[in-house]
């Protein structure tokens, strides 16, 4: 329409705007994301060149699959009862269907994506840069503070991805122009320093999708079969094994005579309490030993505001809390235990923090703290406020859904009335407030929509792997792997930012489809 009014290609100016504006708003916030993904739909609609759209769409075999889970959506609203829910959930995943439908149908060139990803480089850089001076500069005299509470830009999790996706990009766009080094490492370095600092788990996971990824790229550039076999087998044997050790750390326990003969009695004369039967550590020691209930009460309730016996600022008992963060330090739980704690100490204790190195940047602590939730939840600890733990019950939740229906799922409506339902009839530990669906995106395909639905979803992300490893696709192979990682930990398709961001480099890795990662591939195929 406008092409003709003003004898100028404008459609397609606009289409690489929309797409801009889409890129620029991921990192962002909803409201422009939506305005993207609403200018895309319009823009198509007015250009209304619907012969060429049908011809790009009808030879596309990522439009059919795409088309594919659309009418599972649809199916799955007729053996729903909650057809609210289930408008709901497809309206939140509209993005998904609308964008890659309208850059198959109306595509942009290879020099207007690369504009594309500068753009959410930009984006990116620029809100991570404001987290991070909201972390360090604004609360810098907070006693306790984490990218949770400071991520201004959405979830921190949903973030934390977006993160993973700017050090892939940069990493892309450097292989591309090379003489613009001093632009992407640096952003290389700051993306990847983000990430460690984050703290969110699901970015660990994903990161190091990304750098299997990175490796099975450039290995397949190899032209030699028995070293790219060899290469091949190296890197699975990598994988075996660190997966072997990451499971033998996580599941270790520390040895049980470490306990000796426990005294019976505090140097006050109050009996002590010790369960060496649970098995539960704070950096490396035991909970449930010397403890002193009343030493505790006594002495806790001179140095606080808040009453031992009542619940501290994150809606846990105060009692657990102080017992749990006495461990972390080594101090036993009565009256000398609680000489070793400074004010701070206290203040951390009433605002719910169980563990002296919960404020700790490091990652290592990060996972030193999920190795004692872990060992917590084996021994039958409760799950509430600890988001591994309460991911162990999510999906053991959502396999026992599958069990009763495998075949055609619970449809589009009612997945979190089967997920309320199945929570009561397993007698779950988890608080009814943290009653959520999967957190596994592959399951919550299994729960919605049976047996037919996740093996869909399954092929769809298996043929981007195949087709993008054959094209030799850097960006789309280690995409495909990244939200592959975060589909793992997360119903990623469930939130806006999330499905904009699977939707948005679906279709930037599609146009460049035939587009390899130029220089180094030249070098190793010599």
């Amino acid at each position: 329409m406008f092409d003709k009014l003003l004898g100028l290609p404008a459609h397609k100016y606009l289409q690489v705007l929309g797409v801009l504006i889409l890129a620029v708003g991921l990192p962002l916030n909803k409201v422009v994301m939506s305005i993207g993904t609403i200018w895309l739909a319009s823009n198509l609609i007015l250009n209304a060149d619907f012969k060429s759209y049908w011809l790009n769409w009808k030879k596309s075999f990522v439009f059919w699959l795409i088309v594919a889970i659309f009418i599972l959506h649809i199916a799955g609203l007729f053996y729903s009862s909650d057809i609210g829910y289930a408008l709901r959930d497809i309206r939140t995943k509209l993005p998904f269907f609308v964008v890659p439908v309208a850059l198959i149908g109306f595509p942009i060139s290879k020099k207007e994506v690369h504009l594309v990803l500068k753009g959410f480089l930009i984006s990116l850089f620029i809100t991570s840069l404001i987290n991070w001076l909201n972390l360090y500069v604004s609360n810098s005299n907070a006693e306790y503070i984490s990218f949770r509470d400071v991520s201004l830009f959405g979830s921190h999790i949903r973030y934390g991805l977006l993160i993973v996706m700017g050090t892939l990009v940069s990493f892309y766009l450097l292989t591309q122009r090379p003489k613009l080094f001093y632009l992407w490492v640096p952003l290389i370095i700051w993306f990847v320093y983000y990430t460690m600092i984050g703290q969110v788990f699901g970015g660990y996971v994903a990161f190091l999708f990304c750098l299997i990824g990175v490796a099975i790229y450039y290995i397949s550039l190899v032209k030699n079969t028995l070293i790219k076999i060899s290469l091949n087998l190296s890197i699975l044997a990598i994988i075996l094994v660190s997966s072997f050790c990451t499971a033998n750390y996580f599941s270790e326990n520390e040895k049980i005579e470490v306990f000796g003969d426990l005294p019976e009695q505090t140097l006050q004369g109050n009996p002590y309490y010790h369960d060496t039967t649970f098995l539960w550590f704070e950096n490396g020691n035991h909970v449930l030993s010397y403890i002193s209930e009343k030493e505790l009460s006594t002495q806790w309730n001179k140095r606080s505001t808040i009453n031992y016996d009542s619940l501290d600022h994150s809606g846990h008992e105060v009692k657990s809390t102080l017992i749990r963060y006495l461990s972390s330090k080594g101090l036993t739980k009565d009256s000398v235990g609680m000489e070793g704690l400074n004010s701070k100490d206290i203040s951390k204790v009433e605002q719910g923090i169980t563990n002296i190195n919960s404020n700790s940047k490091s990652p290592f602590k990060r996972i030193e703290s999920l190795k004692n939730q872990i060992r917590n939840y084996s021994q039958g600890g409760d799950p509430d406020g600890n988001s591994l733990l309460q991911r162990f019950e999510h999906w053991k939740t959502a396999v026992y859904i599958i069990k009763n229906n495998w075949l055609f799922g619970v449809g589009s409506g009612d997945v979190q009335n089967a997920f309320n339902e199945a929570y009561s009839e397993t007698n779950t530990k988890l608080n009814p407030d943290y009653w959520n669906r999967a957190h596994n995106q592959f399951l919550t395909f299994w729960v919605t929509f049976g047996i037919l639905g996740f093996t869909v979803f399954i092929f769809f992300w298996l043929y981007f792997f195949i087709d993008f490893y054959k094209k030799k696709n850097f960006l789309g192979l280690c995409f495909t792997l990244v939200a592959i990682a975060s589909f793992l930990p997360e119903d990623t398709l469930e939130t806006q930012q999330g499905v904009t961001f699977i939707a948005l480099f679906i279709s930037l890795s599609i146009l460049l489809k035939n587009n390899k990662v130029t220089n180094t591939e030249s070098q190793l195929q010599e």
